[in-house]
């Protein structure tokens, strides 16, 4: 007559779990009904007799014993009194000794493990008893006890075994990637059959009067559900639309500055851009600095000729251009996509979103959205009632509320999170644009969320990044210097020397430019990637990082705050006033002539309050120093707050250079004058005017 499992367990006193086990090693399949037929029964007492499971259920209490004894042991022992040995109906389950484990279930059920693990922790993962694990363990010839680690690998054979799905825990950023922004390692090793199709991430970039927000704003409105539309204006940087069935993510940032120092940290943050062109105007300075800036990220162009409504729009023209700078349109032979539009009409919006779409589905995008979220940062505010804010781009994995998580050396959990619409979502899958709160200080555009399983691990996390900075300082500022350089080249590791020139006006960048580009020797060549007029920016600064080139600047030089990111980005600067100086550094850095680095130094800064005299030669003047020190006999840097004629905005440009004859302090004249105080200053200089407001920046330049 059949016996039910508890029963039989009961009669042969073992785990109802043994005589599971003992039906799996006779190929006999217990029913619904939890019955055991009389033959089998039979056949399990035989097995019982003799057999390794109750000398394996013997040893684990044995071993739970030990366990629970060390555990008692270990939390009294800071205590005076000597430890008591307790007895064992004394003493707490073993269970509420042990950190819980979490399991953690896709969709389908399937239990994600980790790389490595306990038997015991498999076991409560897998929700199997111990025996059956120890046992299947040992048919596959590994004899381990409770504690043994075993690798992912095992486990997902015993767990095969055992008819439960698993698969491997998605791999974590190191400190030393979050610490370099660097996701490209961790997206290389995504397993293939976890990977799903997410919708493409697209850049607007182009000339400021273009109409780049024209474009995004026909495509809002004319493909965002007009209950999200209204939302938008006042919510992120970033939104979705849906054409069909397909969802593009659209960003109105970062500019092209922000996305080619995401590709320099190693994230993926736009896979197309759209470069914006008037039909009446052609390109213009900013269009190719987003052309250089696409380039050297590596990222696709399709080029939007827009305004097409208007009279004199000529897109032949954009085209001519475009392919003087070798990006040949489609229809004269070449592989940019050039499609005339018109923002005010919507002529051509759903052929550049259609080629947008044939784009994305030859690229076939994807990511794991089964695994924690790892995401961008592609900008961040302080907001009246919210705090620090940072809106993220997804690159793998989900977001949710509540996530733990580390950007960089700071940590918490994910308090909230809305959309692009301004609408609170739990979740966030890949490709997704949105905006989290949460978090305590302003991270950077271009630093990696990771999460985590637990505040704790994301604080230990946050921790080591702040070791690794804190150890690393200059072999961060100087990964790229010229000694570095120039032993990439002796060695053969780089064939390539990319150069970055800025100059004060159009001939001379193309003086330079062409004498620049005369230079090569038998083993290497030199490109260069961007050329243009005015200072040096942060734009620049951002492209050589990206590029692995140094910037050269002729006639012009770079900000105290342009200098310090050239240093925090290992970025080398070098400024010139004379054109065969610069052919001379090159051939220099080409045949690897390991000469002493000059390096800059940033004396003080000082503001002026009056102008007293000033002619050709020479000026007096007045003000505070506001920063280090004023030194006699220093060279010093003139800068001033003008409005860009292109931006509109104010931005501050170098005037030029002097030097400072004499420092006075009320009626005396002193060798410097430090920080705070007021002071006068006598100045030689060659046709420089000065006004009130002008910011002086004292320097020394040392080898």
């Amino acid at each position: 007559m059949p016996i039910s499992v508890t029963d039989l367990a009961k009669k042969l006193n073992i785990a109802p779990e043994a005589v599971q086990l003992y039906a799996m090693e006779l190929d006999y399949e217990i029913e619904d009904d939890n019955l055991v037929s009389d033959e089998i029964a039979a056949e399990i007492r035989k097995l019982e007799e003799g057999d390794e499971i109750s000398q394996v259920e013997h040893e684990i209490e044995e071993e739970l014993d030990r366990e629970i004894v060390e555990k008692q042991q270990e939390r009294t022992a800071g205590h005076k009194k000597s430890v008591r040995k307790k007895k064992k109906e004394d003493t707490p389950p073993a269970e509420k000794l042990e950190e819980e484990v979490k399991v953690i279930k896709t969709d389908d059920g399937t239990i994600i493990l980790p790389e490595t693990m306990s038997v015991k922790t498999l076991a409560r993962l897998i929700t199997k008893p111990i025996p059956i694990v120890l046992v299947k363990l040992k048919q596959n010839g590994i004899i381990a006890n409770l504690k043994e680690e075993i690798d992912y690998e095992t486990a997902a054979i015993i767990a095969q075994e055992l008819n439960v799905k698993v698969k491997k825990e998605a791999t974590e950023l190191s400190g030393e990637d979050l610490f370099r922004a660097d996701i490209s390692k961790l997206l290389e090793e995504e397993e293939v059959e976890h990977l799903k199709k997410r919708p493409p991430i697209i850049s607007i970039m182009g000339h400021v009067d273009h109409g780049k927000t024209s474009i995004l704003d026909y495509i809002r409105k004319t493909k965002i559900a007009e209950k999200e539309a209204g939302g938008i204006t006042q919510s992120i940087g970033a939104y979705q639309v849906k054409i069909d069935k397909d969802l593009i993510t659209f960003l109105d940032t970062p500019g092209h500055e922000a996305f080619t120092l995401m590709r320099a940290r190693g994230a993926r943050a736009t896979d197309i851009a759209v470069l914006v062109v008037a039909a009446t105007e052609g390109l213009k300075p900013q269009s190719l600095e987003a052309i250089n800036h696409a380039r050297e990220a590596d990222i696709p162009i399709i080029v939007a000729i827009n305004k097409m409504d208007l009279d004199g729009a000529n897109p032949d023209l954009v085209k001519g251009q475009l392919a003087e700078k070798e990006l040949n349109p489609t229809d004269w032979g070449g592989d940019i996509h050039c499609i005339p539009v018109s923002a005010k009409t919507g002529e051509g919006i759903e052929q550049l979103l259609d080629t947008i779409r044939l784009m994305a589905e030859e690229k076939k995008l994807k990511a794991n959205p089964d695994r924690p979220a790892i995401a961008t940062v592609i900008e961040s505010s302080v907001q009246s009632g919210a705090g620090v804010t940072a809106t993220v781009l997804i690159n793998t994995g989900t977001l949710h509320q509540g996530d733990p998580f580390v950007i960089y050396d700071q940590y918490g959990k994910i308090r909230s999170m809305t959309d692009f619409s301004g609408s609170a979502v739990k979740n966030a899958p890949p490709s997704a644009p949105v905006q989290i709160t949460g978090i305590t200080n302003l991270p950077q555009v271009g630093d990696l969320l990771q999460i985590m399983k637990s505040e704790k691990i994301a604080r230990k996390k946050a921790e080591e990044v702040q070791s690794i900075e804190h150890k690393d300082e200059l072999r961060k500022r100087k990964q790229f210097s010229l000694a570095t350089l120039k032993t990439k080249l002796a060695e053969g590791k780089l064939s390539q020397c990319k150069i970055i020139v800025k100059a004060s006006s159009k001939g001379s960048q193309e003086a330079v430019v062409n004498e620049i580009e005369k230079i090569k020797t038998d083993e290497h060549m030199v490109k260069v990637i961007h050329a243009g007029v005015g200072e040096i920016s942060e734009s620049d600064i951002m492209l050589a990082k990206a590029g692995e080139a140094f910037i050269i600047g002729f006639e012009v030089a770079a900000s105290s705050r342009i200098q310090k990111l050239a240093d925090k980005e290992g970025v080398t600067i070098m400024t010139f006033e004379v054109i065969y100086h610069i052919t001379e550094k090159i051939n220099d850095i080409l045949l690897g002539k390991m000469d002493e680095e000059e390096t800059e130094i940033i004396l003080g800064e000082f503001k002026i309050k009056a102008v007293f005299a000033s002619n050709k030669k020479m000026a007096v003047i007045g003000g505070d120093v506001i920063k280090g020190k004023m030194r006699k006999q220093s060279r010093f840097r003139q800068f001033r707050m003008v409005e860009n004629e292109e931006t509109k905005e104010k931005e501050e440009q170098m005037i030029g250079e002097g030097k400072i004859q004499s420092v006075q302090m009320g009626q005396k004249e002193v060798n410097e004058a430090n920080e705070g105080t007021e002071c006068g200053l006598k100045i030689e200089h060659t046709e420089l005017l000065f006004e009130k407001g002008d910011r002086l920046e004292l320097f020394v330049s040392k080898k």
